[in-house]
């Protein structure tokens, strides 16, 4: 398994947690929120990866990594609707 591939999972992890930081940004109106800078930092990481993988991989490269990238994601998410639907 190749580095990138290892990034490309870690990336969809780290991803998931998108939703439940922006739940916790609106829950609270407070400007100086915690979250804010939590999702800031993700949404960096993310942009990040894509610019470096656009450069060191080429468009073809960077595809196929998104793809597996959404499926990954897809899969974290259905599991948590599925464990979510489950536990009602």
């Amino acid at each position: 398994m190749n580095i990138e591939l290892i990034l490309t999972i870690i990336l969809a992890m780290i991803s998931s947690l998108l939703p439940m930081v922006y739940r916790k940004i609106t829950d609270s109106a407070n400007v100086a929120n915690p979250y804010i800078i939590v999702a800031a930092v993700l949404l960096g990481i993310l942009s990040a990866s894509v610019v470096y993988s656009l450069i060191a991989l080429g468009l073809l490269g960077t595809l196929y990594y998104f793809v597996i990238y959404v499926f990954i994601l897809g899969s974290i998410f259905l599991t948590k609707y599925l464990v979510k639907l489950n536990s009602k």
